[in-house]
Protein backbone atom coordinates (compact mmCIF):
# COMPACT_ATOMS: atom_id res chain seq x y z
CA UNK A 1 0.00 0.00 0.00
CA UNK A 2 1.35 3.43 -1.19
CA UNK A 3 1.82 6.08 1.64
CA UNK A 4 0.27 9.69 0.67
CA UNK A 5 2.22 13.22 1.30
CA UNK A 6 1.15 16.64 1.26
CA UNK A 7 3.66 18.68 -0.77
CA UNK A 8 3.62 22.18 -0.95
CA UNK A 9 4.52 23.73 -3.84
CA UNK A 10 5.22 27.46 -5.41
CA UNK A 11 5.11 29.21 -8.70
CA UNK A 12 6.33 28.32 -11.32
CA UNK A 13 6.94 24.39 -10.31
CA UNK A 14 3.43 23.23 -9.49
CA UNK A 15 1.70 24.80 -12.63
CA UNK A 16 4.92 22.93 -14.70
CA UNK A 17 4.53 19.83 -13.07
CA UNK A 18 0.50 19.85 -13.33
CA UNK A 19 1.21 21.02 -17.03
CA UNK A 20 4.05 18.16 -17.59
CA UNK A 21 6.74 19.86 -18.36
CA UNK A 22 8.59 19.38 -15.09
CA UNK A 23 8.94 15.79 -14.06
CA UNK A 24 11.32 15.92 -11.31
CA UNK A 25 10.43 17.53 -7.96
CA UNK A 26 13.06 18.13 -5.77
CA UNK A 27 13.87 18.86 -2.13
CA UNK A 28 17.29 20.22 -0.91
CA UNK A 29 17.79 20.54 2.96
CA UNK A 30 20.83 21.64 5.31
CA UNK A 31 18.79 19.29 8.02
CA UNK A 32 17.29 15.56 7.14
CA UNK A 33 13.90 15.51 7.31
CA UNK A 34 11.09 14.43 4.77
CA UNK A 35 10.88 13.77 1.98
CA UNK A 36 14.72 12.72 2.55
CA UNK A 37 13.85 8.90 3.59
CA UNK A 38 10.29 9.35 3.99
CA UNK A 39 9.52 8.45 0.35
CA UNK A 40 9.16 5.57 -2.03
CA UNK A 41 8.68 4.25 -5.22
CA UNK A 42 4.75 4.23 -5.81
CA UNK A 43 3.82 6.65 -3.05
CA UNK A 44 1.36 9.55 -3.74
CA UNK A 45 1.93 12.97 -3.50
CA UNK A 46 -0.87 15.79 -2.91
CA UNK A 47 0.24 18.83 -4.36
CA UNK A 48 -0.99 21.73 -2.63
CA UNK A 49 -0.43 25.81 -3.69
CA UNK A 50 1.59 27.49 -0.80
CA UNK A 51 -1.05 29.65 0.70
CA UNK A 52 -3.89 27.64 -1.45
CA UNK A 53 -5.85 25.11 -2.19
CA UNK A 54 -4.29 21.39 -3.52
CA UNK A 55 -4.60 21.56 -7.07
CA UNK A 56 -3.17 17.88 -7.75
CA UNK A 57 -1.45 14.95 -7.29
CA UNK A 58 1.52 12.46 -8.56
CA UNK A 59 2.78 9.46 -8.05
CA UNK A 60 6.47 8.63 -7.47
CA UNK A 61 8.32 6.41 -10.00
CA UNK A 62 12.03 6.77 -8.86
CA UNK A 63 13.87 8.48 -6.15
CA UNK A 64 17.35 9.33 -6.05
CA UNK A 65 18.78 10.91 -2.71
CA UNK A 66 21.92 12.77 -2.00
CA UNK A 67 23.90 13.02 1.06
CA UNK A 68 26.60 14.72 2.94
CA UNK A 69 28.37 15.13 5.98
CA UNK A 70 29.39 18.91 5.38
CA UNK A 71 27.54 20.54 1.99
CA UNK A 72 26.60 18.69 -1.29
CA UNK A 73 29.05 18.73 -3.88
CA UNK A 74 29.07 21.49 -6.89
CA UNK A 75 30.77 18.89 -8.64
CA UNK A 76 27.71 16.34 -8.44
CA UNK A 77 25.45 19.70 -9.00
CA UNK A 78 26.23 20.59 -11.77
CA UNK A 79 26.38 16.61 -13.02
CA UNK A 80 23.12 16.09 -11.57
CA UNK A 81 21.34 19.34 -13.04
CA UNK A 82 23.21 18.88 -16.77
CA UNK A 83 21.82 15.73 -16.88
CA UNK A 84 18.23 16.05 -15.75
CA UNK A 85 18.18 20.40 -16.33
CA UNK A 86 14.71 19.44 -18.73
CA UNK A 87 13.17 17.43 -16.20
CA UNK A 88 13.95 19.74 -13.20
CA UNK A 89 12.87 22.68 -14.75
CA UNK A 90 10.65 22.30 -17.42
CA UNK A 91 11.72 25.11 -19.51
CA UNK A 92 15.15 26.32 -20.41
CA UNK A 93 13.91 30.06 -19.43
CA UNK A 94 12.65 28.72 -16.04
CA UNK A 95 16.77 26.93 -15.24
CA UNK A 96 17.94 30.38 -16.51
CA UNK A 97 16.01 32.37 -13.84
CA UNK A 98 16.41 29.76 -10.98
CA UNK A 99 19.42 27.61 -11.83
CA UNK A 100 21.80 29.87 -9.70
CA UNK A 101 19.42 30.14 -6.34
CA UNK A 102 18.98 26.19 -6.85
CA UNK A 103 22.88 25.87 -6.97
CA UNK A 104 23.45 28.20 -3.89
CA UNK A 105 20.79 25.88 -1.80
CA UNK A 106 22.55 22.72 -2.92
CA UNK A 107 25.78 23.77 -2.06
CA UNK A 108 24.68 24.83 1.69
CA UNK A 109 22.65 21.52 2.16
CA UNK A 110 23.37 17.94 3.29
CA UNK A 111 19.89 16.41 1.97
CA UNK A 112 18.62 15.84 -1.45
CA UNK A 113 16.02 14.09 -2.67
CA UNK A 114 14.75 14.07 -6.11
CA UNK A 115 11.22 12.24 -7.40
CA UNK A 116 10.70 11.50 -10.51
CA UNK A 117 6.97 11.75 -10.77
CA UNK A 118 4.54 9.54 -13.35
CA UNK A 119 0.48 10.19 -13.53
CA UNK A 120 0.23 13.61 -12.66
CA UNK A 121 -3.39 14.44 -11.87
CA UNK A 122 -4.80 18.26 -12.05
CA UNK A 123 -8.17 18.68 -9.40
CA UNK A 124 -10.76 20.46 -10.92
CA UNK A 125 -12.41 22.02 -9.03
CA UNK A 126 -9.23 22.66 -6.44
CA UNK A 127 -9.27 21.08 -2.75
CA UNK A 128 -9.58 23.64 -0.49
CA UNK A 129 -7.53 22.39 2.65
CA UNK A 130 -6.77 23.92 5.81
CA UNK A 131 -3.23 23.66 6.70
CA UNK A 132 -1.78 25.60 10.02
CA UNK A 133 1.93 24.19 10.44
CA UNK A 134 4.68 25.85 8.03
CA UNK A 135 6.30 22.39 6.72
CA UNK A 136 6.57 22.05 3.15
CA UNK A 137 6.27 18.18 3.37
CA UNK A 138 3.87 16.18 5.20
CA UNK A 139 3.83 12.14 5.59
CA UNK A 140 0.10 12.14 5.70
CA UNK A 141 0.37 8.27 6.17
CA UNK A 142 -1.27 4.77 4.35
CA UNK A 143 -3.16 4.90 1.85
CA UNK A 144 -3.85 6.45 -1.60
CA UNK A 145 -4.20 10.14 -2.64
CA UNK A 146 -7.57 9.57 -3.14
CA UNK A 147 -8.33 8.16 -0.07
CA UNK A 148 -7.10 11.02 1.72
CA UNK A 149 -8.87 13.38 -0.04
CA UNK A 150 -12.35 11.24 1.11
CA UNK A 151 -10.77 12.09 4.74
CA UNK A 152 -10.93 15.72 4.34
CA UNK A 153 -14.07 17.34 5.71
Amino acid sequence: MPTTHLAILTDPWLDLILDGHKTIETRISKVKLPPYEAVAVGDHVLMKQSGGPIKGAFEIEQIETYHADSNLDKLVFDEVFRENARQIYGFQEVMYAHRDALEKKWCESKYATFMHVENVQRYDPDIPIKKTNRLAWVVLGDGTAAEWLDRLP
